[in-house]
């Protein structure tokens, strides 16, 4: 009976007038032609039972349509909590470490879409038994195992891991009660006894208007017309799933919708939601990439990760790997995929300087299928960058560059941000270590002349100055240039300290030119991140060598750190970080994830359009994002890291390597980069 309750309302009512009218007319003949002399007997007969037959024909119909109207309205609530449980599920997560709140909250939103567009299909059906192999049930047991997985792990309080397994049972169970009413019928037996009692009412109305005549010929019509609406009526609503009367989707898209926009997540709020359709698009072709189904979403690490490069990049595209790894909601080793598609890595050495910044960002660009680029590790190389990537309105999020002069002015255009904390709270921090816990009063600093270092230099000299320091020269020292002499006009100057903020392999040449040189090889050293590295740590085990950074074991009270992401980089890496940067670059990337799942639209071919310009605006809507390195609000400037934990770690006890299981900063201090912008 599914093509009948399947029909409109104005073809059910048609088709019932059409078959109760023939019937009746036909009836009415027949009668009319056999009755003859007998019709007023007949007649009286007839008009004994009209009482009880219509009666009869009222309390099955009424019991009919009450029955069905409850169920309609049985399932149109069961939609309305399906929304509030998806809903309590979404505000659960909110105490979540914010990579598993995308996660979850993005698996939630392909549900409730695949429910209204497959599973609200599948109930309409004969055999609604077919939601049980739907896209809308995938997606349910995808949803159930990503949230109970993430759930059940010790870093999730108890009640939270409570509210998030409440809401998923909610869920399942009105699914299946949903499933239930569609699976259910109509008692076809009381449909039909309702029929031949209104046939019956009918035959006896046409044997009193036959007896009678006159205008209770209109009565017998009017009868004929309710028996055709109630029945038209009971078969009207009989599926709450399909046909002229049924269940409204409507709370379960309104919750998909919000859910997809990014509402429920506790960085962006119904304020900052990103409205985008596929007409932004179509007024944007230009900034729209195009990912065909079954192709890649291709993204791109333009980080220094060629053969001379050490480990500068290598550990910025390790944590990159694992954002990847982790986006099925577990690291196994194993790519996840990223609405519904693989991620393909377009990797580029920016050579951490400016001319390798500028042609990995032109190679980059011709590549129009580029989405978003993590990078780059130099702040050199990503000042000759921004401005290519800027004009092309690619997304470019960094998780190591920190000069200050990236952020300091930006274009209003700019397409750039980063993850690393600005250098004007490193250099604050580690001149208040120089300056106060060393006591220091005569410092050399030594640059390498690229944007890092002469940023970092210059914020250092300016804070050092309110600590008493009585002297500070600045000597500078590119790579391949005479380390030995350097060092000697270094002693000969009558230093007591050095500062070195410059990047590998300039760091450890110079540290072995000081250790070979008797006249400063006592002195303290102090260098920054860029030297913090595993290849510099050999080198700087044979001065009095500290290294300052982000103090990466305050991250041991993260208990997503300690429980997950740390034990992941051993297990898929064979080693110990190779700096302090791989954290920073994983919540780059999964900001740029974030950034894809709040904009991305389908098409209805089924491909996927992502608006770049849209992914900026996701990027400058983010307010209190829980990363792993530390808690995000992205500036229009760029600055994500609005705070930073900066640690001084002496050799051979460094963040690093070999070092990295002894770690424990001698110094830590932290830093928001409002004070110490105040305090210039």
């Amino acid at each position: 009976m599914s093509w009948l309750t399947s029909l409109p309302v104005w073809a059910i009512l048609f088709l019932s007038l059409a078959i109760v009218g023939s019937v009746s007319a036909s009836s009415y003949l027949f009668l009319h032609s056999r009755t003859g002399e007998h019709r007023e007997r007949t007649g009286l007969a007839a008009a004994a039972y009209m009482t009880a037959l219509g009666s009869l024909f009222a309390i099955l119909t009424g019991f009919l349509i009450n029955s069905e109207y409850a169920t309609l309205r049985q399932a149109q609530s069961l939609v309305g909590k399906e929304a509030a449980a998806a809903s309590r599920l979404a505000w659960a997560t909110e105490a979540l470490p914010s990579v598993d709140t995308a996660l979850v909250q993005h698996r939630l939103g392909v549900y409730l879409t695949d429910s209204e567009n497959s599973d609200f299909k599948a109930f309409g059906t004969e055999n609604a038994e077919n939601a049980q192999t739907s896209p809308g049930f995938e997606s349910l047991r995808e949803l159930q195992s990503t949230a109970f997985t993430i759930a059940s792990r010790p870093y999730v309080a108890s009640a939270t891991a409570n509210a998030i397994e409440q809401s998923m049972a909610d869920l399942t169970d009105v699914r299946s009660e949903l499933l239930s009413i569609a699976d259910s019928e109509m008692p076809i037996e009381l449909l039909l006894l309702s029929v031949i009692a209104g046939f019956a009412l009918i035959i006896n109305a046409l044997f009193v208007a036959l007896r009678s005549g006159g205008n209770t010929v209109y009565v017998a019509v009017g009868i004929i017309v309710i028996v055709a609406l109630d029945l038209a009526l009971v078969v009207g609503i009989s599926a709450p799933f399909r046909g002229p009367f049924k269940v409204d989707a409507g709370p379960v898209r309104t919750m998909a919708t919000e859910v997809q926009a990014g509402v429920y997540l506790p960085w962006v709020g119904p304020g900052q939601a990103i409205k985008v359709s596929s007409k932004t698009c179509d007024d944007d072709p230009a900034s729209c990439v195009r990912v065909n189904p079954g192709d890649p979403i291709q993204l791109a690490a333009l980080l220094r990760i060629g053969k001379d490069a050490g480990a500068a990049g290598l550990d910025d595209l390790r944590g990159f790997q694992l954002a990847i790894d982790y986006l099925d909601g577990k690291f196994d080793g194993e790519d996840g995929q990223l609405l519904g598609h693989e991620i393909a890595l377009y990797e580029v050495d920016d050579k951490c300087s400016p001319d390798g910044g500028q042609s990995g960002a032109g190679q980059l660009l011709n590549d129009k299928s580029v989405v978003a680029v993590v990078g780059t590790t130099c702040s050199g190389a990503a000042k000759a960058a921004i401005p290519l990537f800027s004009e092309a309105g690619v997304l470019m999020v960094s998780g190591q560059n920190t000069a200050p002069v990236l952020t300091a002015d930006p274009e209003p255009d700019s397409t750039y941000f980063r993850t690393a904390p600005n250098d004007l709270i490193q250099g604050s921090v580690v001149a208040g270590f120089v300056g106060g816990q060393l006591g220091l009063n005569n410092i050399a600093i030594v640059s390498d002349g690229s944007v890092y270092s002469d940023e970092l230099s210059n914020v250092f000299e300016t804070k050092i100055g309110s600590y008493g320091v009585s002297r500070t020269q600045t000597f500078e020292s590119k790579e391949g240039s005479d380390y030995a002499a350097t060092v000697a006009a270094i002693s000969a100057g009558g230093f007591d300290g050095i500062y070195m903020p410059v990047n590998s392999p300039v760091c450890e040449n110079l540290m072995n030119a000081i250790a070979a040189n008797p006249g400063v090889k006592d002195l303290p050293v102090i260098t920054s991140d860029g030297c913090v590295l595993a290849a510099v740590l050999p080198a700087a085990t044979k001065v009095n060598a500290y290294g300052s950074g982000p103090d990466v074991t305050a991250l041991e009270k993260q208990p997503f750190y300690r429980d997950e992401y740390k034990s992941a980089y051993r297990s898929k890496f064979g080693q110990a970080p190779l700096s302090v940067w791989n954290t920073s670059a994983f919540d780059a990337a999964n900001l740029i994830f974030d950034a894809i799942q709040r904009t991305a639209v389908t098409a209805d071919d089924g491909s996927l359009l992502i608006p770049r310009r849209s992914l900026v605006e996701a990027m400058q809507s983010v307010d209190g994002y829980s990363g792993v390195s530390n808690k995000m609000v992205c500036m229009p400037t760029g600055d994500c890291a609005q705070a930073g934990t900066i640690g001084v770690f002496r050799a051979p006890a460094w963040p690093v390597g070999s070092g990295s299981q002894t770690a424990q900063p001698v110094f830590s201090k932290t830093e928001t980069l409002a004070s110490v912008v105040r305090k210039k």
